[in-house]
């Protein structure tokens, strides 16, 4: 099958071949955030100026450099989807990015998790293709233990309520049937995404630090085949899971 195609070699292209444009101004830390609202609240509050930018045909795609305590971190919307956002996470990596910080909302399988919880992926079911790509074939690929163990030792620093648990990761939204949600409960996932497992295949690939953590949204219920957007559940503050990710930021900078 095709995708039993891993080989750990160079590829024709590589990220670093790109690097004919300005390099633009680098921090050690990055935070990609799936929702631009939160990029779009720090650029209208003016903490915030633009350090440069990745390009392709759609047009340029910036990121920006936050100040905070005598320190900078680099914040960027994340492309959603595994291919477009590993595609920028090779392309930052290459840039002189060194710790990624990413976050996002993520879907709810299993009912007893309420909307607006914290979830650390420990593992990922790769229900996707581009995993495949940077890691042999498999059903599910497992966070880095140091680094999911690190980011864990924050969040109990900060008392900051998580639930540790593994993630669904799927190319196709409109294809979350009853029976899949089903064996996906069974195989041990609670929640459902469309990056977390490729993240984690990239972040051992390249061997590069992604601190990666989901706050729950929407409700798939398999009971009643119904799509739950659990709109009036979800009252954090887009700016809050923000400062989750600027704490890790700053333990990191320590």
């Amino acid at each position: 099958m095709l995708l039993e195609e891993f080989e750990d070699v160079a590829g024709v292209i590589e990220p670093t071949d790109r690097q004919i444009m300005d390099k633009g101004e680098v921090c050690e830390t990055i935070i990609l955030s799936f929702n631009g609202e939160i990029l779009k609240r720090l650029i209208e509050s003016e903490k915030v100026y633009q350090g440069g930018y990745l390009k392709n045909i759609n047009g340029q795609f910036p990121w920006y450099v936050y100040n905070y305590d005598g320190n900078q971190v680099a914040v960027m919307t994340a492309l959603i989807g595994a291919p477009s956002v590993i595609g920028q996470l090779e392309e930052l990596a290459a840039r002189g990015f060194q710790n990624f910080i990413i976050l996002g909302s993520c879907g709810v399988l299993d009912r007893s998790i309420e909307a607006d919880k914290i979830i650390l992926p420990a593992a990922a079911l790769r229900d996707e293709g581009t995993s495949y790509h940077y890691a042999p074939p498999g059903d599910e690929v497992a966070y880095d233990e140091s680094l999911l163990v690190k980011l864990e030792a924050i969040f109990d620093k900060y008392d900051i309520e998580h639930i540790r648990t593994k993630s669904w990761t799927t190319d196709a939204f409109y294809r979350e049937t009853p029976d899949k949600v089903k064996r996906r409960l069974a195989a041990g996932a609670q929640v459902v995404d469309m990056e977390a497992s490729a993240i984690i295949a990239w972040s051992q690939f390249r061997k590069s630090k992604v601190y990666q953590f989901f706050y729950t949204a929407d409700y798939v219920d398999h009971y009643n085949r119904t799509w739950d957007t659990r709109h009036e559940e979800r009252t954090a503050d887009a700016m809050t899971f923000f400062t989750i990710a600027l704490t890790i930021a700053k333990e990191l900078e320590r």
